[in-house]
């Protein structure tokens, strides 16, 4: 198993207390079950970085703002410090729920970023968001017509959604 996948297994989001940032959601328990030892061992590694790196991330964590690229659910959302996401629905959330962001392509302000090669290392930052509103969507109506008969049917479709507050992005010292 590669450490790219390993690391979506654990990294893939879920509704965690503030103190716990590597539980695997319930998709993903029988890929992931086996090999959490081995993840958390390649996750928690102690990463060497350079003087120069260490001097980039002082100058990116004195800025006042930070945005970051997030992937949830496999699409990727922009976004800053209280942002509202809107997002298709996640059905283990509920109204309240803090989630750890930890899938970032991009971290930056308004002089400097870091960009992943895919994924920003998830020791650098620290993302959370808070679930505000399961919203459902307008009712859109389908309509299927059978050709040179009189019949048809008539069908209603809604799309379910859930908005995301984006409640602190922060750059961690090393």
């Amino acid at each position: 198993m590669s450490f790219a996948r390993l690391t979506r297994a654990v990294c893939n989001f879920k509704a965690v207390p503030s103190s716990a940032f590597t539980q695997i959601s319930a998709r993903n328990v029988h890929t992931a079950r086996a090999s959490l030892a081995e993840t958390k061992a390649a996750l928690g590694s102690a990463v060497n970085w350079s003087e120069n790196s260490i001097d980039l991330i002082g100058r990116l964590r004195e800025q006042q703002k930070y945005y970051a690229t997030v992937v949830i659910k496999g699409r990727p959302f922009t976004v800053t410090q209280n942002d509202i996401v809107v997002m298709d629905r996640i059905k283990d959330l509920e109204l309240g729920d803090a989630l750890a962001l930890n899938q970032v392509t991009e971290i930056g302000s308004r002089d400097y970023t870091i960009k992943g090669q895919p994924l920003v290392d998830p020791s650098l930052f620290r993302i959370e968001a808070t679930v505000i509103e399961h919203p459902d969507g307008k009712l859109f109506t389908v309509t299927k017509k059978k050709q040179r008969t009189a019949g048809q049917k008539t069908t209603y479709h809604r799309n379910h959604y859930t908005m995301l507050r984006i409640s602190k992005i922060d750059v961690n010292k090393l």
